[in-house]
């Protein structure tokens, strides 16, 4: 790297202020928001693009970007003088869902967007959900609701629904298949059936109450995305968290890492007919949240996280449930692994199946185990360090296949990389020196990320002069990674390998109903 995300900033022009040494924050004019983004978002990554809107100001645009390379993240800013702005889409591609949303969300129109159709609100046509209160409706005539998809005409072509009732333990999410006889033409998701409006309903809360809907937003990733939102109260009221907490919230995330992994691969070998391996992973995973119910009291680690601590777990639980356990989880999942590396008709139903080309992983951006099969080399973990993961060894396992069995050995190494660093956590343990009062809270807006199984997970808040939450954005990793899904479904496989895609990739439905 020979420039850093601060000297790319300064070199077009923008003043920026250091919120902490990781955080830059800038703004500049509307006329000119576009062109800036744009221009970093070429040696750099756009990791959000978002709004804000209340009654005592105009709505604004944010983006969020980094550079690999550089710890430090870029958060630009621009007030916008009506309900319409200038699409980022026909520049940097990525930007396309959060365009979209921001659209069904706010009632923003991204002006010179290819298809600025929002995404979720097929059921509820009307006021945007988290438009401001005195922001317009949508404007007579427009059409809120998305189409199921582009229309596919051809001889021989038949469309078969599904969803949004499935059998199992299946999201609520509906997809239609174009088929040409055996061979997948075009598949369209349809989500948002259970939109919940977590970030609106947060807002006017204390940070501590809102907490619980960070916690609830996804059972897969209940603890990071949780941990995302404490950062950025804590970052933005100026918190500090002391090193046993920090400790201890390194032990649990990668604890949620392993057990969300074990599950993933629960679910593939299921989908592939390989029951005696699914049962194998399912056990491991039951032991996992059982075990992550003795911890904290809940299986999926909910009601443990405070702002500035972790002060629901008392310290020398951790290293007295996790040390004996730890070594017998890692030989299994060693054992097993070697035991679907040996299943040939296994392997057979992943290699080739829903390919992602490297190429266009990166146009898309994409994080998590999904980017990482598609030779996207991130991880925050390592890039932008936090807790305790500046002193351990993060190893980042990356594939550039970009099929099904690709994501499934970046899982699998995964579960190995987090199974040691909890034994390197365990061997040099921090004990906490006593409860703490509650802290402070004060004015201030920052943002919070951590590495959540299926990816880099990022929230912004900004806090009222009482500590109360002003605005809240969320954004998980299945808002970036179900962007190429329908692309992915397409290349070159048929109705069978369906269940084996949707298990590969492991994308919540809840992260994106948010």
């Amino acid at each position: 790297m020979t420039r850093s995300l601060r000297q790319l900033a300064e070199d077009r022009g923008l003043r920026t202020r250091a919120v902490a040494d990781d955080e830059l924050q800038a703004s500049c004019p509307e006329a000119v928001f576009t062109e800036l983004v744009a221009g970093l978002a070429g040696p750099a990554v756009l990791a959000d693009l978002f709004a804000t809107a209340d009654d005592a100001r105009r709505p604004r645009l944010t983006a969020v970007l980094q550079l690999h390379g550089d710890p430090q993240w870029l958060v630009l800013s621009t007030e916008l003088q009506g309900t319409t702005f200038a699409s980022l889409t026909p520049i940097v591609h990525a930007a396309s869902w959060y365009e979209r949303e921001i659209w069904e969300a706010h009632g923003l129109e991204p002006i010179g967007h290819p298809r600025p159709a929002p995404l979720r609100r097929h059921l509820s046509p009307g006021a945007p959900p988290l438009r401001s209160p005195s922001a317009p409706e949508f404007p007579a005539g427009a059409d809120p609701r998305p189409a199921f998809g582009p229309a596919v005409e051809g001889q021989g072509l038949v469309q078969l629904p599904l969803g949004p009732v499935r059998s199992g333990p299946q999201e609520s999410a509906a997809f239609l298949f174009s088929s040409g006889g055996e061979d997948l033409v075009q598949v369209s998701p349809r989500l948002g059936y259970k939109f919940r409006a977590l970030e609106r309903m947060a807002e006017g809360l204390p940070a501590d109450r809102a907490l619980v809907f960070a916690e609830r937003l996804a059972g897969t990733s209940s603890f990071a995305t949780a941990l995302a939102f404490a950062r950025a109260v804590e970052r933005a009221a100026g918190i500090a968290v002391g090193p046993a907490a920090e400790w201890t919230r390194t032990c649990l995330a990668e604890l949620e890492r392993v057990r969300s992994h074990c599950a993933a691969v629960t679910r593939l070998a299921d989908a592939t007919g390989l029951l005696v391996a699914s049962a194998q992973y399912g056990l491991l995973t039951e032991e996992l949240l059982r075990t992550a119910a003795d911890l904290t009291g809940h299986r999926y680690l909910r009601g443990c996280l405070s702002i500035g601590g972790a002060d629901a777990i008392q310290p020398s639980v951790v290293p007295h449930h996790l040390r004996r356990r730890v070594d017998g989880w890692a030989d299994r999942a060693s054992a097993l692994r070697a035991l679907l590396d040996e299943t040939s008709t296994f392997l057979d139903r992943l290699d080739t199946t829903a390919v992602l080309e490297p190429a266009y992983a990166e146009r898309h951006q994409l994080v998590g185990p999904v980017g990482r099969a598609s030779g996207a080399d991130c991880d925050a973990r390592r890039d932008h360090p936090y807790l305790a993961y500046p002193g351990l060894p993060i190893r980042v396992p990356v594939r550039r296949d970009g099929d099904a069995a690709a994501r499934l050995q970046v899982r699998l190494d995964e579960i190995d990389a987090s199974l040691g660093l909890l034994r390197r956590l365990l061997d040099v343990w921090i004990e906490a020196p006593g409860p703490m009062g509650p802290p402070e809270l004060r004015a201030g807006a920052a943002l919070g990320w951590a590495e959540a199984p299926g990816g880099e997970t990022l929230a912004f808040v900004e806090l009222d002069s009482d500590g109360r939450v002003r605005h809240w954005r969320a954004r998980p990793p299945a808002v970036v990674n179900w962007h190429p899904y329908a692309h992915a479904c397409a290349s070159g496989n048929n109705l069978t390998d369906y269940p084996v895609i949707e298990a590969s990739f492991d994308l919540s439905v809840a992260e994106f109903d948010r």
